[in-house]
């Protein structure tokens, strides 16, 4: 018998310019949030009239900025959660989730850098979890902004008492002066991070479970050749396709990752991006392409969110 497939549609809920390369201007100097205030209903609304779902909408799992650049620049962590409410306490009720998704920076003159520091890293989740639980969100998930991982998360995370992170990027490094992610040897199914090497599983390990991005191989119009990138529902169609049939072929399970501003015909950039679709067109076909995939290999599909999906690997591990 073939394997279910379990898919969480998971939406990052960074700026609306939240890479250089779309706006270098804007990036980090003009924080505007459509993706909430836009994005988030959107979605919603998109993915219910999709006939493929029989009339019952996915889930959805949003992991919202909480952290001390918030906190730097608005005043609080949990600022977005308090100013947008009535949006999130919403989405709740839909059945979406709402998690967690703290970028660690520290502020060096005037720019902010990757926070490496473990007594630091640790003191900025701690203060920044502590006030999304105060607003009565009891997060279990998390996912560490640019897909920055170390054992030093690892231990807060888990004493933090976090039951699942979502921010490996399988099979990925890139370490340079703009981005340091180092998941070269990180497996595709979710794991209990070693103590010795958060990247991949073996004891003793941590209690957390981490349940990484899926990943394939995309070729956006400006590409040589396809890359290995997290399978993102904004891509256009045409890129996300080079790998996909594979993909979910052989997945344990998927998870994709969006920002919702990338299919906001309104954030559009005036040239158009070679890779981000900004349509929210692009992300429905996009889904029912990973429906038509599964449907091919034998797979029956089920939309969860993360925290469930992270529940299934746990139990599947500690069987």
């Amino acid at each position: 018998m073939t394997k279910p497939l379990s898919i969480a549609l998971t939406f990052d809920l960074d700026p609306d310019v939240f890479d250089a390369s779309i706006d270098p201007e804007s990036h980090r100097s003009r924080l505007t949030w459509l993706c909430i205030t836009l994005g988030i209903s959107r979605i919603q609304e998109a993915l219910t009239s999709v006939s493929a779902f029989r009339g019952v909408a996915p889930p959805c799992t949003w992991f919202v900025r909480v952290d001390n650049q918030i906190a730097d620049i608005y005043g609080r962590p949990a600022y977005l959660l308090k100013e947008h409410d009535e949006i999130f306490r919403a989405a709740q009720k839909r059945g979406d989730e709402i998690s967690w998704h703290p970028h660690l920076y520290r502020r060096v003159g005037g720019n902010w850098m990757q926070e490496t520091d473990d007594t630091a890293l640790a003191e900025a989740l701690k203060s920044s979890v502590a006030d999304m639980r105060q607003m009565g969100y009891q997060v279990e998930c998390s996912r560490i902004g640019e897909a920055y991982g170390s054992s030093g998360i690892m231990r807060s995370l888990s004493e933090l008492g976090i039951k699942y992170d979502a921010t490996a990027m399988a099979g990925r490094r890139r370490v340079d002066d703009q981005r340091l992610i180092d998941w070269l040897p990180t497996p595709s199914d979710g794991y209990r991070p070693s103590r010795a090497d958060h990247r991949v599983p073996g004891k003793p390990d941590f209690p957390i479970i981490e349940v990484p991005m899926s990943m394939l191989q995309v070729k956006a119009e400006y590409d040589e050749r396809p890359i290995l990138r997290y399978l993102d529902l904004s891509f256009h169609p045409a890129s996300l396709a080079t790998g996909l049939s594979d993909l979910v072929k052989d997945a344990p399970h998927l998870v994709a990752v969006t920002h919702p501003s990338a299919i906001l015909a309104e954030c559009r950039p005036s040239k158009a991006h070679g890779l981000l679709s900004y349509a929210i067109e692009g992300l429905v076909e996009n889904v029912l392409a990973i429906i038509a995939c599964a449907e091919a290999a034998g797979r029956s599909v089920q939309f969860v969110t993360m925290s469930n999906l992270g529940r299934q690997i746990e139990k599947r591990i500690d069987a």
